[in-house]
């Protein structure tokens, strides 16, 4: 990443064996710290700016409302039925038969 406070020469020399088990690397680094502010120095060439795209996707959660209304209607349906009530009444009558009196025998 480009840093303006930080910049770095490097010269690297790499010797590698035939059988690529043995890597010498001589690494030669120039660190030239500048202070927050300074001048770029003029040895120095600004290449073109990188750009990376990055896409990201996010996934949101949107409710809908579907009424659903539900009705019910209730049936009541009255069967009549007839039946037979029986009554009883009784009645008691009750007769005097004269069939004379004491004063009628003699």
């Amino acid at each position: 990443m480009y840093n303006n406070d930080f910049f770095q020469d490097i010269n690297v020399d790499s010797n590698i064996n035939g059988d690529n088990n043995y890597i010498n690397n001589d690494l030669d680094v120039d660190v030239n710290m500048m202070s927050y502010g300074s001048q770029i120095p003029s040895n120095q060439v600004n290449e073109g700016v990188q750009q990376r795209c990055i896409h990201r996707t996010f996934v949101h959660e949107v409710p809908h409302v579907c009424p659903i209304h539900t009705r019910i209607i209730n049936h009541h349906v009255y069967r009549h039925t007839y039946r037979p009530m029986y009554t009883c009444s009784e009645e008691n009558v009750c007769s005097n038969v004269q069939c004379g009196s004491c004063c009628q025998f003699k």
